[in-house]
């Protein structure tokens, strides 16, 4: 598992891998199938899923750029608070501020200014 610091800007092209929502873990399994399921219960007991035994990205709305490295695909980070914070990392970290919304492009110039201008 990579580990990040904080005073180092990550690069927007390589996949956070845990730090994604998205990120399936090593053994972790995931349904890929944009099946609409009439219960929880049904998509639970669901046998749509991918296992990945090597980890792997289960954006559920297509693949992520940051994964296949194909400029078509967009950009499909989705942070992963809780790990994000374990590891003492602001949730925007690893986003691209192109794709946030005003308020968090706000938060996002802080960001940048606390611990990557600050520490240049």
């Amino acid at each position: 598992m990579k580990k990040w610091k904080i005073h180092s800007r990550p690069p927007l092209d390589e996949c956070p891998r845990h730090y994604c929502f998205c990120w399936c873990p090593p053994g972790a399994a995931a349904n890929l199938s944009d099946k609409k399921y009439g219960s929880f219960e049904e998509a639970v007991n669901s046998t749509d899923r991918v296992i990945f035994s090597q980890g792997g990205c289960a954006a559920p709305f297509g693949k992520c750029r940051r994964e296949t490295k194909v400029r078509e695909h967009p950009d499909r980070y989705e942070p992963f608070e809780r790990v994000l914070k374990s590891e003492g990392l602001p949730e925007l970290y690893f986003c691209n501020p192109d794709n946030l919304d005003v308020e968090d492009k706000a938060e996002y110039q802080k960001m940048v200014t606390r611990i990557w201008n600050d520490h240049v």
